[in-house]
């Protein structure tokens, strides 16, 4: 059997971790220490010469021939495995030297001192990155903790539906009647024509009634969107137009755009008002059939007897 070689006499980083060199003398390690220069560590010369530094006594020269360029690896000496590294022996209370590229001894022998490598670091920041670190916080997505819906709105999605009472309570085909003979006999007209005047007048007053509410409540939904925190809602002028459309369809549409970039909500109003205004058109259009259908009668005997 072969013995196995142990590093030549020479210059080592301290195992003990005070970051300067300690003199290994082949079989242990001694209690000189000195800085650590910036080269690798220098091998004790093959032949008696004068030492690197003179506080340090003159040392013997190795048994081997001539000392390796690298302090670290041993002559070399053929193993008897080739893939086992050679290990240098521990003596007793003290730990072998070992230099960057040799490997751990399989039984677990003690780490190298050289200088661990980080990890790279986040791209954009000035801090090392780790196993395990958080990542970065994702963004906010703006205030959507902040509720959108007001009773305010809903009373504005409603008021087309109340708008509508009035063609189911009023006697719609009395007045159609009436206007109709009083256009064939002349002398019903006064009373037909007064009778328009107050439909026409009630008809308006109601109108107006109802925009004005419009802009009330848009107006009470835009006090009350601003008191939770909402950074410029849809104003409420725009619900002006409901002089122009009929409806409060310019603000509920428009604040339902707002509330969706600011919140990621909001659009419950908007599909509420499509369904009023469906509901609206069904509703309308079953009153002028159901008109029709009570005036045809009429329209026949009007057209029989004055012989259109």
């Amino acid at each position: 059997m072969t013995d196995t070689p142990t590093p030549p006499e020479g210059w080592y980083p301290d195992p003990a971790g005070s970051g300067g060199l300690r003199r290994w003398n082949g079989t242990g390690w001694t209690d000189e220490v000195r800085p650590s220069a910036a080269e690798a560590p220098v091998a004790a010369p093959a032949e008696p010469a004068a030492p690197a530094e003179p506080a340090i006594p003159p040392a013997a020269a190795p048994a081997e021939p001539a000392a390796p360029a690298e302090p670290a690896i041993p002559p070399a000496v053929a193993p008897a495995e080739p893939a086992a590294p050679p290990v240098p022996p521990v003596a007793p209370g003290s730990d072998a030297p070992t230099h960057a590229g040799a490997a751990a001894a399989p039984s677990g022998g003690t780490p190298s001192y050289g200088a661990a490598s980080g990890f790279p670091a986040y791209p954009g920041s000035g801090a090392p990155a780790y196993p395990g670190s958080p990542a970065d916080a994702a963004p906010s997505s703006g205030r959507a903790d902040i509720p959108t819906n007001t009773v305010w709105i809903w009373l504005v999605v409603v008021l087309p539906l109340v708008a509508l009472i009035p063609l189911f309570l009023f006697d719609w085909a009395t007045y159609l009647q009436e206007s109709m003979y009083a256009s064939i006999y002349p002398q019903q007209a006064p009373y037909a024509a007064s009778a328009s005047l107050a439909v026409s007048a009630g008809g308006s007053a109601f109108s107006f009634v109802i925009a004005g509410l419009t802009v009330l409540f848009s107006y009470l939904d835009w006090r009350q969107l601003r008191a939770r925190g909402i950074q410029k809602p849809f104003h409420w002028a725009w619900s002006f137009f409901v002089l122009v459309v009929s409806s409060g369809a310019v603000y509920i549409i428009g604040r339902g755009v707002i509330l969706r970039r600011q919140t990621g909500k909001g659009l419950g109003p908007v599909w509420g008002w499509i369904a009023v205004t469906l509901v609206t058109i069904i509703a309308v259009v079953i009153w002028a059939v159901t008109l029709f259908s009570s005036l045809a009668p009429l329209i026949e005997q009007l057209s029989y007897s004055t012989g259109y």
